[in-house]
């Protein structure tokens, strides 16, 4: 049977990237990798990474709310140049809070790839969730009510919906569908409020974190984090659904800043 993996919040680190892609495959060239959003912004290899995401056809790419802040961003700037947008980018709310959530590398790497639109329509249409054996996926972790519905009608899914996968914290509290696994990004593990975690509260600096038991009696399941913060600490993991083990990959040179001269080390295994 061949292995799927899934990493999240690459945020542009493509040295990152680029070692778990390769690593993925070299485990296994028939392997398929499910990538939980937020593939651009702060650092700056977002839009290549995008690209080379939508262009592999082993991928399952979800839905990130840094997607949307890039696609938002990205429409406005081409409806100021075709003369249909009056307002200018430098003044844009969606521009400007694409820029704050540090989209500039992104913006300015479509732009001088002479801003097509082609690959704004392919990540509008990604999906929101997607499922594996007893793993569910979803950007943002959601709620499993609506992770449910969302099972049977994503077709129909909803503004409501599409924001509450990519951007909504609130359900973090919440358990998950029971005998079931939600494995998803958006919070690193770093700012989860500590009550969550029924481990290690340790786990909370760095590492992906399993945890369950919660708000909500009738939710046994159990929830993953594996947003390890890669652009803001230089880590990130990825996680072989088939043996629940999760892979680390460390920037050696990130504390240095050194963008494009970063060395990579595969530098834990952890058993979640």
């Amino acid at each position: 049977m061949s292995n799927v993996f899934y990493f999240t919040d690459i945020h542009g680190m493509g040295q990152l990237y680029d070692a778990i892609m390769d690593f993925c495959i070299k485990q296994d060239p028939q392997c398929t990798i499910i990538f939980g959003g937020d593939a651009c912004d702060r650092g700056p290899d977002g839009y290549r990474i995008m690209k080379d995401l939508l262009s592999r056809t082993n991928v399952i790419y979800l839905l990130g709310n840094h997607e949307l802040l890039f696609v938002n961003a990205a429409r406005a700037v081409k409806r100021y140049y075709e003369g249909i947008e009056p307002i200018s980018p430098a003044y844009h709310d969606d521009v400007f809070l694409h820029s704050y959530n540090g989209g500039k590398p992104t913006l300015d790497a479509w732009q001088s790839d002479g801003m097509p639109t082609d690959i704004l329509t392919k990540l509008e249409e990604l999906p929101l969730i997607c499922s594996y054996k007893n793993f569910d996926f979803c950007h943002a972790g959601g709620h499993p009510k609506r992770f449910q519905m969302l099972e049977q009608h994503e077709e129909y899914a909803t503004e409501d919906d599409i924001n509450h996968c990519t951007w909504d914290r609130n359900c973090l509290g919440f358990g998950w569908i029971p005998n079931r696994i939600c494995v998803f990004g958006h919070t690193p593990v770093i700012h989860l409020a500590a009550k969550y975690y029924q481990q290690d509260k340790s786990l909370a600096t760095a590492h992906p974190c399993k945890y369950t038991g919660f708000l909500d009696d009738r939710w046994t399941g159990a929830k993953i984090d594996m947003d390890t913060c890669a652009c803001g600490n230089g880590r990130a993991y990825v996680l072989n659904c088939n043996t629940l083990q999760a892979y680390g990959f460390r920037d050696t040179d990130f504390d240095n800043q050194e963008i494009h001269k970063h060395n990579i080390e595969q530098f834990e295994v952890i058993q979640l």
